[in-house]
Protein backbone atom coordinates (compact mmCIF):
# COMPACT_ATOMS: atom_id res chain seq x y z
CA UNK A 1 0.00 0.00 0.00
CA UNK A 2 1.39 3.57 -0.88
CA UNK A 3 1.98 5.86 2.36
CA UNK A 4 -0.72 8.32 2.25
CA UNK A 5 -0.53 9.01 5.61
CA UNK A 6 1.97 11.17 6.69
CA UNK A 7 1.50 14.61 5.09
CA UNK A 8 -1.59 16.69 6.16
CA UNK A 9 -2.82 17.61 2.78
CA UNK A 10 -5.15 20.52 3.38
CA UNK A 11 -7.16 20.39 0.16
CA UNK A 12 -7.31 16.59 0.70
CA UNK A 13 -9.28 17.49 3.55
CA UNK A 14 -11.13 20.29 2.24
CA UNK A 15 -12.51 17.96 -0.13
CA UNK A 16 -13.48 15.47 2.59
CA UNK A 17 -15.06 17.94 4.91
CA UNK A 18 -17.27 19.70 1.88
CA UNK A 19 -18.87 15.90 1.30
CA UNK A 20 -22.88 15.65 2.81
CA UNK A 21 -23.66 12.14 4.55
CA UNK A 22 -25.23 10.23 1.25
CA UNK A 23 -29.15 9.96 1.53
CA UNK A 24 -30.65 6.66 3.67
CA UNK A 25 -31.83 4.71 0.49
CA UNK A 26 -28.68 5.33 -0.87
CA UNK A 27 -25.87 3.30 1.57
CA UNK A 28 -27.20 -0.11 0.72
CA UNK A 29 -24.53 -1.02 -2.33
CA UNK A 30 -21.44 0.85 -3.33
CA UNK A 31 -22.95 1.76 -6.80
CA UNK A 32 -26.58 3.60 -5.46
CA UNK A 33 -23.49 6.44 -5.10
CA UNK A 34 -21.86 6.21 -8.13
CA UNK A 35 -18.42 7.91 -9.92
CA UNK A 36 -18.78 11.76 -9.44
CA UNK A 37 -21.89 11.74 -6.74
CA UNK A 38 -18.81 10.51 -4.29
CA UNK A 39 -17.55 14.22 -4.57
CA UNK A 40 -20.39 15.08 -2.70
CA UNK A 41 -21.60 12.04 -0.96
CA UNK A 42 -20.39 10.36 2.17
CA UNK A 43 -20.91 6.64 1.92
CA UNK A 44 -20.12 3.42 3.37
CA UNK A 45 -21.85 0.32 1.48
CA UNK A 46 -24.40 -1.44 4.25
CA UNK A 47 -23.86 1.67 6.52
CA UNK A 48 -27.86 2.09 6.78
CA UNK A 49 -27.66 3.82 10.31
CA UNK A 50 -26.75 7.50 10.34
CA UNK A 51 -24.77 7.27 14.14
CA UNK A 52 -22.34 4.38 12.39
CA UNK A 53 -21.95 6.74 8.84
CA UNK A 54 -20.82 9.76 11.23
CA UNK A 55 -18.64 7.20 13.58
CA UNK A 56 -16.76 6.10 10.47
CA UNK A 57 -16.52 9.31 8.75
CA UNK A 58 -15.52 10.83 12.06
CA UNK A 59 -12.43 8.36 12.61
CA UNK A 60 -11.66 8.79 8.37
CA UNK A 61 -11.64 12.49 9.01
CA UNK A 62 -9.56 12.39 12.13
CA UNK A 63 -6.94 10.06 10.31
CA UNK A 64 -6.63 12.53 7.53
CA UNK A 65 -6.21 15.65 9.68
CA UNK A 66 -3.20 14.05 12.25
CA UNK A 67 -1.89 11.99 9.61
CA UNK A 68 -3.28 8.51 11.11
CA UNK A 69 -2.09 4.89 9.75
CA UNK A 70 -4.19 2.01 9.04
CA UNK A 71 -3.24 0.94 12.19
CA UNK A 72 -4.43 3.78 14.36
CA UNK A 73 -7.53 4.01 12.70
CA UNK A 74 -8.64 0.09 12.76
CA UNK A 75 -7.76 0.10 16.51
CA UNK A 76 -10.06 3.48 16.94
CA UNK A 77 -12.60 2.32 14.91
CA UNK A 78 -13.22 -1.54 15.33
CA UNK A 79 -14.32 -1.18 19.49
CA UNK A 80 -16.87 1.61 18.13
CA UNK A 81 -18.56 -0.18 15.12
CA UNK A 82 -18.86 -3.49 17.66
CA UNK A 83 -20.45 -1.00 20.40
CA UNK A 84 -23.04 0.32 17.84
CA UNK A 85 -23.93 -3.55 16.97
CA UNK A 86 -22.13 -3.05 12.92
CA UNK A 87 -19.68 -5.91 12.83
CA UNK A 88 -19.84 -9.16 11.62
CA UNK A 89 -23.37 -10.29 9.93
CA UNK A 90 -26.32 -8.68 9.97
CA UNK A 91 -29.61 -8.40 8.34
CA UNK A 92 -30.47 -4.92 6.58
CA UNK A 93 -33.42 -4.26 3.92
CA UNK A 94 -32.45 -3.66 0.58
CA UNK A 95 -34.34 0.16 -0.53
CA UNK A 96 -33.70 -0.81 -4.00
CA UNK A 97 -36.08 -4.47 -3.96
CA UNK A 98 -37.41 -3.87 -0.33
CA UNK A 99 -35.84 -7.39 0.81
CA UNK A 100 -33.91 -7.96 3.71
CA UNK A 101 -30.73 -9.76 2.99
CA UNK A 102 -27.92 -11.28 5.33
CA UNK A 103 -24.77 -8.96 4.70
CA UNK A 104 -21.58 -8.30 5.79
CA UNK A 105 -21.24 -5.44 8.27
CA UNK A 106 -18.06 -4.42 9.90
CA UNK A 107 -14.68 -6.84 9.64
CA UNK A 108 -11.04 -5.78 9.38
CA UNK A 109 -11.11 -6.33 5.66
CA UNK A 110 -13.59 -3.80 5.53
CA UNK A 111 -11.58 -1.04 7.29
CA UNK A 112 -9.04 -1.48 4.99
CA UNK A 113 -10.90 -0.91 2.25
CA UNK A 114 -12.79 1.78 3.20
CA UNK A 115 -9.29 3.13 4.68
CA UNK A 116 -7.86 2.92 1.44
CA UNK A 117 -10.55 4.00 -1.11
CA UNK A 118 -11.10 7.48 1.23
CA UNK A 119 -7.69 8.37 1.62
CA UNK A 120 -6.54 7.64 -1.93
CA UNK A 121 -9.47 9.78 -3.45
CA UNK A 122 -8.87 12.34 -1.28
CA UNK A 123 -5.84 12.92 -1.45
CA UNK A 124 -6.09 12.69 -5.47
CA UNK A 125 -8.59 15.53 -5.23
CA UNK A 126 -6.53 17.72 -3.12
CA UNK A 127 -3.84 16.93 -6.01
CA UNK A 128 -6.29 17.55 -8.51
CA UNK A 129 -6.88 21.22 -7.14
CA UNK A 130 -3.28 22.12 -7.01
CA UNK A 131 -3.17 21.19 -10.40
CA UNK A 132 -5.93 23.40 -11.15
CA UNK A 133 -3.84 26.14 -9.25
CA UNK A 134 -0.69 25.82 -10.88
CA UNK A 135 -1.43 24.98 -14.39
CA UNK A 136 -0.64 27.98 -16.16
CA UNK A 137 2.72 27.12 -15.32
CA UNK A 138 2.60 23.83 -15.26
CA UNK A 139 -0.13 22.91 -18.10
CA UNK A 140 0.69 18.80 -18.65
CA UNK A 141 -0.19 16.05 -16.82
CA UNK A 142 2.01 13.07 -17.37
CA UNK A 143 0.49 9.56 -16.57
CA UNK A 144 3.13 6.93 -14.30
CA UNK A 145 2.09 3.43 -13.46
CA UNK A 146 4.15 2.92 -10.02
CA UNK A 147 6.31 -0.58 -11.14
CA UNK A 148 5.57 -3.05 -8.42
CA UNK A 149 4.58 -6.57 -7.70
CA UNK A 150 1.02 -6.22 -7.67
CA UNK A 151 0.62 -3.33 -10.97
CA UNK A 152 -2.46 -3.91 -13.03
CA UNK A 153 -1.25 -4.20 -16.45
CA UNK A 154 -4.83 -3.39 -17.41
CA UNK A 155 -3.42 0.57 -16.16
CA UNK A 156 -0.55 0.17 -18.29
CA UNK A 157 -1.84 1.63 -21.43
CA UNK A 158 -1.63 5.22 -19.56
CA UNK A 159 1.92 4.85 -18.50
CA UNK A 160 3.82 7.64 -20.23
CA UNK A 161 0.82 8.92 -21.97
CA UNK A 162 1.14 12.34 -21.49
CA UNK A 163 -1.89 15.13 -22.06
CA UNK A 164 -2.39 18.85 -21.48
CA UNK A 165 -4.10 19.35 -17.80
CA UNK A 166 -7.60 20.30 -19.65
CA UNK A 167 -7.70 17.06 -21.70
CA UNK A 168 -11.11 15.43 -21.11
CA UNK A 169 -9.51 12.11 -21.07
CA UNK A 170 -8.50 13.47 -17.29
CA UNK A 171 -12.06 13.72 -16.58
CA UNK A 172 -12.03 9.64 -16.77
CA UNK A 173 -8.44 8.17 -16.17
CA UNK A 174 -6.98 10.34 -13.65
CA UNK A 175 -5.68 8.20 -10.95
CA UNK A 176 -6.43 6.01 -8.59
CA UNK A 177 -8.54 3.98 -11.46
CA UNK A 178 -9.15 1.06 -9.18
CA UNK A 179 -9.60 -0.11 -5.21
CA UNK A 180 -5.74 -0.18 -4.38
CA UNK A 181 -4.56 1.53 -7.34
CA UNK A 182 -1.11 2.89 -7.03
CA UNK A 183 -1.10 4.92 -10.56
CA UNK A 184 -0.59 8.59 -10.17
CA UNK A 185 0.42 11.90 -12.52
CA UNK A 186 3.33 14.06 -12.48
CA UNK A 187 2.83 17.72 -13.58
CA UNK A 188 5.07 19.08 -15.86
CA UNK A 189 6.27 22.51 -17.42
CA UNK A 190 6.95 22.83 -20.88
CA UNK A 191 10.40 23.50 -20.31
CA UNK A 192 10.24 20.14 -18.33
CA UNK A 193 9.36 18.34 -21.20
CA UNK A 194 11.76 19.74 -23.26
CA UNK A 195 14.90 18.84 -20.87
CA UNK A 196 13.24 15.48 -20.86
CA UNK A 197 13.51 14.90 -24.10
CA UNK A 198 9.21 14.13 -23.77
CA UNK A 199 6.50 14.81 -26.17
CA UNK A 200 2.71 15.03 -25.63
CA UNK A 201 0.76 12.14 -26.97
CA UNK A 202 -0.62 12.85 -30.34
CA UNK A 203 -3.88 11.54 -30.96
CA UNK A 204 -4.54 10.59 -27.69
CA UNK A 205 -8.28 9.02 -28.21
CA UNK A 206 -10.04 7.10 -25.30
CA UNK A 207 -11.52 3.85 -25.72
CA UNK A 208 -14.42 2.75 -23.85
CA UNK A 209 -16.00 -0.70 -23.20
CA UNK A 210 -19.65 -1.38 -21.87
CA UNK A 211 -20.08 -2.32 -18.69
CA UNK A 212 -23.34 -3.73 -16.94
CA UNK A 213 -24.28 -1.82 -13.17
CA UNK A 214 -26.96 -4.38 -12.20
CA UNK A 215 -27.82 -2.23 -9.60
CA UNK A 216 -29.54 0.32 -12.37
CA UNK A 217 -29.83 -2.64 -15.55
CA UNK A 218 -28.12 0.11 -18.14
CA UNK A 219 -24.74 -0.54 -19.84
CA UNK A 220 -22.54 2.07 -18.95
CA UNK A 221 -19.66 3.58 -21.34
CA UNK A 222 -16.18 2.83 -19.06
CA UNK A 223 -13.02 3.41 -19.87
CA UNK A 224 -10.57 0.61 -20.76
CA UNK A 225 -8.94 -0.47 -18.13
CA UNK A 226 -10.56 1.43 -14.92
CA UNK A 227 -12.86 -0.30 -12.51
CA UNK A 228 -16.02 0.66 -13.31
CA UNK A 229 -16.56 2.44 -9.76
CA UNK A 230 -13.55 4.59 -10.52
CA UNK A 231 -14.17 6.05 -14.22
CA UNK A 232 -14.74 9.51 -12.93
CA UNK A 233 -12.70 12.51 -11.54
CA UNK A 234 -14.29 13.65 -8.06
CA UNK A 235 -11.65 16.38 -7.51
CA UNK A 236 -13.25 18.25 -10.66
CA UNK A 237 -16.75 17.18 -9.87
CA UNK A 238 -15.91 19.18 -6.71
CA UNK A 239 -14.35 21.84 -8.34
CA UNK A 240 -17.12 22.86 -11.09
CA UNK A 241 -19.20 24.98 -10.06
CA UNK A 242 -20.66 25.35 -13.68
CA UNK A 243 -24.41 23.58 -13.12
CA UNK A 244 -24.71 25.16 -10.20
CA UNK A 245 -23.86 28.60 -11.50
CA UNK A 246 -25.87 28.29 -14.80
CA UNK A 247 -28.87 27.54 -12.57
CA UNK A 248 -28.87 31.20 -11.16
CA UNK A 249 -26.94 32.95 -13.56
CA UNK A 250 -30.11 33.80 -15.92
CA UNK A 251 -29.97 37.74 -17.26
CA UNK A 252 -26.66 38.28 -16.87
CA UNK A 253 -25.01 38.83 -20.63
CA UNK A 254 -22.68 35.68 -21.67
CA UNK A 255 -19.40 37.50 -21.03
CA UNK A 256 -20.61 38.50 -18.02
CA UNK A 257 -21.94 34.86 -16.71
CA UNK A 258 -18.62 33.66 -17.72
CA UNK A 259 -16.57 36.29 -15.75
CA UNK A 260 -18.45 36.01 -12.55
CA UNK A 261 -18.00 31.66 -12.88
CA UNK A 262 -14.47 32.35 -13.56
CA UNK A 263 -14.17 34.44 -10.19
CA UNK A 264 -16.04 31.78 -8.60
CA UNK A 265 -13.66 28.81 -9.38
CA UNK A 266 -10.86 31.09 -8.69
CA UNK A 267 -12.15 32.45 -5.02
CA UNK A 268 -13.21 28.85 -4.07
CA UNK A 269 -9.87 27.14 -5.64
CA UNK A 270 -7.27 30.19 -3.79
CA UNK A 271 -9.98 30.29 -0.79
CA UNK A 272 -9.30 26.10 -0.24
CA UNK A 273 -5.71 26.88 -0.64
CA UNK A 274 -4.52 29.57 1.73
CA UNK A 275 -7.51 29.67 4.25
CA UNK A 276 -8.17 33.20 2.88
CA UNK A 277 -11.17 35.44 1.54
CA UNK A 278 -10.81 36.09 -2.03
CA UNK A 279 -13.29 38.95 -4.10
CA UNK A 280 -13.50 39.78 -7.54
CA UNK A 281 -15.06 42.49 -9.15
CA UNK A 282 -16.37 42.65 -12.44
CA UNK A 283 -18.89 44.64 -15.33
CA UNK A 284 -22.12 43.29 -15.38
CA UNK A 285 -22.53 44.80 -18.47
CA UNK A 286 -19.48 43.59 -20.57
CA UNK A 287 -17.78 41.16 -18.46
CA UNK A 288 -14.80 43.70 -18.00
CA UNK A 289 -12.75 42.20 -14.83
CA UNK A 290 -12.13 45.19 -12.73
CA UNK A 291 -9.84 43.74 -9.54
CA UNK A 292 -8.88 41.23 -7.60
CA UNK A 293 -8.08 41.46 -4.01
CA UNK A 294 -6.90 38.98 -0.86
CA UNK A 295 -8.44 38.99 2.54
CA UNK A 296 -6.10 39.65 5.68
CA UNK A 297 -6.79 37.12 8.52
CA UNK A 298 -10.19 38.91 8.76
CA UNK A 299 -12.73 40.11 5.75
CA UNK A 300 -11.60 41.13 2.50
CA UNK A 301 -11.98 44.41 1.55
CA UNK A 302 -13.00 46.84 -1.76
CA UNK A 303 -10.17 48.23 -3.11
CA UNK A 304 -10.27 51.88 -4.40
CA UNK A 305 -10.95 50.72 -8.06
CA UNK A 306 -13.45 48.87 -6.97
CA UNK A 307 -14.69 51.82 -5.12
CA UNK A 308 -14.45 54.03 -7.76
CA UNK A 309 -16.45 52.20 -10.31
CA UNK A 310 -19.16 51.86 -7.83
CA UNK A 311 -19.00 55.71 -7.36
CA UNK A 312 -19.39 56.13 -10.69
CA UNK A 313 -22.78 54.69 -10.67
CA UNK A 314 -21.60 51.45 -13.02
CA UNK A 315 -23.31 47.98 -12.60
CA UNK A 316 -20.94 45.99 -11.14
CA UNK A 317 -20.80 42.39 -9.61
CA UNK A 318 -18.86 40.86 -6.93
CA UNK A 319 -17.92 37.57 -6.12
CA UNK A 320 -16.04 35.92 -3.17
CA UNK A 321 -15.68 32.87 -1.27
CA UNK A 322 -16.83 32.04 2.05
CA UNK A 323 -14.51 29.75 4.57
CA UNK A 324 -18.03 28.14 5.67
CA UNK A 325 -21.10 27.18 3.44
CA UNK A 326 -23.46 29.68 4.98
CA UNK A 327 -25.19 31.66 2.94
CA UNK A 328 -24.39 35.74 2.01
CA UNK A 329 -23.59 37.68 5.17
CA UNK A 330 -24.99 40.63 7.43
CA UNK A 331 -22.28 42.13 5.93
CA UNK A 332 -22.62 41.54 2.41
CA UNK A 333 -25.58 42.77 2.53
CA UNK A 334 -24.51 46.32 4.07
CA UNK A 335 -21.95 46.75 1.26
CA UNK A 336 -24.57 46.04 -1.00
CA UNK A 337 -26.74 48.53 0.47
CA UNK A 338 -23.98 51.53 1.46
CA UNK A 339 -22.00 51.02 -1.86
CA UNK A 340 -25.36 50.23 -4.49
CA UNK A 341 -23.43 47.43 -5.34
CA UNK A 342 -25.94 45.42 -8.55
CA UNK A 343 -24.96 41.71 -7.71
CA UNK A 344 -22.93 40.12 -4.88
CA UNK A 345 -22.38 35.77 -5.46
CA UNK A 346 -20.65 34.01 -2.54
CA UNK A 347 -19.20 30.88 -2.93
CA UNK A 348 -19.32 28.47 0.17
CA UNK A 349 -16.20 25.64 1.10
CA UNK A 350 -18.50 23.32 -0.33
CA UNK A 351 -19.37 24.65 -3.76
CA UNK A 352 -22.82 26.52 -2.60
CA UNK A 353 -23.65 29.75 -4.73
CA UNK A 354 -25.53 32.40 -3.29
CA UNK A 355 -26.51 35.41 -5.19
CA UNK A 356 -27.92 38.96 -3.94
CA UNK A 357 -29.09 41.07 -6.67
CA UNK A 358 -30.16 44.70 -5.40
CA UNK A 359 -33.79 45.90 -6.81
CA UNK A 360 -33.94 48.72 -4.88
CA UNK A 361 -31.88 50.75 -2.32
CA UNK A 362 -32.49 50.36 1.87
CA UNK A 363 -31.38 52.72 4.71
CA UNK A 364 -32.20 49.96 7.24
CA UNK A 365 -29.39 48.56 9.61
CA UNK A 366 -28.81 45.01 8.51
CA UNK A 367 -26.57 44.36 11.40
CA UNK A 368 -29.19 45.87 13.89
CA UNK A 369 -31.57 43.20 12.17
CA UNK A 370 -29.15 40.29 12.04
CA UNK A 371 -28.93 41.03 16.08
CA UNK A 372 -32.51 40.66 16.35
CA UNK A 373 -32.90 37.75 14.51
CA UNK A 374 -30.00 36.18 16.61
CA UNK A 375 -31.68 37.23 20.14
CA UNK A 376 -35.16 35.52 18.55
CA UNK A 377 -33.23 32.33 17.48
CA UNK A 378 -31.51 31.71 20.88
CA UNK A 379 -35.04 31.91 22.52
CA UNK A 380 -36.72 29.94 20.29
CA UNK A 381 -34.10 27.55 19.20
CA UNK A 382 -31.11 27.50 21.86
CA UNK A 383 -29.70 24.10 21.27
CA UNK A 384 -28.60 25.09 17.50
CA UNK A 385 -25.06 24.45 17.18
CA UNK A 386 -22.95 27.85 16.43
CA UNK A 387 -22.52 26.92 12.91
CA UNK A 388 -26.40 26.18 12.50
CA UNK A 389 -27.20 29.67 14.54
CA UNK A 390 -25.06 31.59 12.22
CA UNK A 391 -26.70 29.80 9.08
CA UNK A 392 -30.18 30.69 10.31
CA UNK A 393 -29.17 34.40 10.69
CA UNK A 394 -28.23 34.99 7.68
CA UNK A 395 -31.07 32.95 5.98
CA UNK A 396 -33.64 34.71 7.85
CA UNK A 397 -32.31 38.10 7.00
CA UNK A 398 -31.80 37.67 3.46
CA UNK A 399 -35.79 36.02 3.70
CA UNK A 400 -36.60 39.46 5.35
CA UNK A 401 -34.59 41.41 2.59
CA UNK A 402 -36.25 39.80 -0.45
CA UNK A 403 -40.09 39.64 1.23
CA UNK A 404 -39.91 43.60 1.42
CA UNK A 405 -38.84 43.73 -2.32
CA UNK A 406 -35.47 44.79 -1.63
CA UNK A 407 -33.10 42.02 -3.08
CA UNK A 408 -33.55 38.94 -5.50
CA UNK A 409 -32.11 36.34 -3.74
CA UNK A 410 -30.99 32.61 -5.70
CA UNK A 411 -28.86 30.02 -4.34
CA UNK A 412 -28.11 26.54 -5.32
CA UNK A 413 -26.91 24.21 -2.20
CA UNK A 414 -24.01 21.93 -2.12
CA UNK A 415 -23.73 18.49 -0.18
CA UNK A 416 -22.64 20.42 3.57
CA UNK A 417 -24.99 23.45 3.17
CA UNK A 418 -27.98 20.78 2.45
CA UNK A 419 -27.54 19.21 5.25
CA UNK A 420 -27.32 22.12 7.89
CA UNK A 421 -30.85 23.76 5.83
CA UNK A 422 -32.52 20.81 6.36
CA UNK A 423 -32.15 21.18 10.23
CA UNK A 424 -32.72 24.70 10.39
CA UNK A 425 -34.83 26.05 7.46
CA UNK A 426 -37.85 25.61 9.51
CA UNK A 427 -36.15 27.82 12.71
CA UNK A 428 -34.87 30.11 9.68
CA UNK A 429 -38.13 30.78 8.41
CA UNK A 430 -40.39 31.30 11.63
CA UNK A 431 -37.27 33.91 12.35
CA UNK A 432 -37.90 35.79 9.28
CA UNK A 433 -41.63 35.96 9.94
CA UNK A 434 -41.38 37.20 13.59
CA UNK A 435 -38.75 39.89 11.99
CA UNK A 436 -41.19 41.25 9.80
CA UNK A 437 -43.96 41.96 12.46
CA UNK A 438 -41.63 43.56 14.64
CA UNK A 439 -40.90 45.84 11.18
CA UNK A 440 -44.40 46.22 10.96
CA UNK A 441 -45.41 47.14 14.46
CA UNK A 442 -47.21 43.80 14.76
CA UNK A 443 -47.29 42.10 18.23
Amino acid sequence: MIDLQRLRPEDALSFFRSKGLAPPDARFDFRDIWRNEHASNFVVAKAMRTDVLETIRGALDRALEGGGTLNSFMDELEPELKRLGWWGRGTERDPLTGELKNVRLGSPRRLRVIFDANMRAAHAAGKWARIQRTKAAFPFLRYVQIQRDTKREEHAIYHEVILPVDHPAWLRIFPPNGWRCGCTVQQLSQGMLERRGLKVTEDFELEERGVLNRRTGEIEPTALGVDPAWDSNAGHAWLDLGARHAGISGGLSAPAAATELGFAMRARLMGLGDGREHLGAFDLRTGEEIDWNVGKPKRVRLTSSIIGRLESGEGVGLVHNHPSSAPLSPDDMAVMFQRQVRSIVAVGHDGSLYRAQLLRPSRGNIWELSEVAAEIIDEIAPALTNTERDHAVRLAVLDVLQSQGLILYQESLGAQSQAVRGRIEETARGVAAALVRAMNGDP
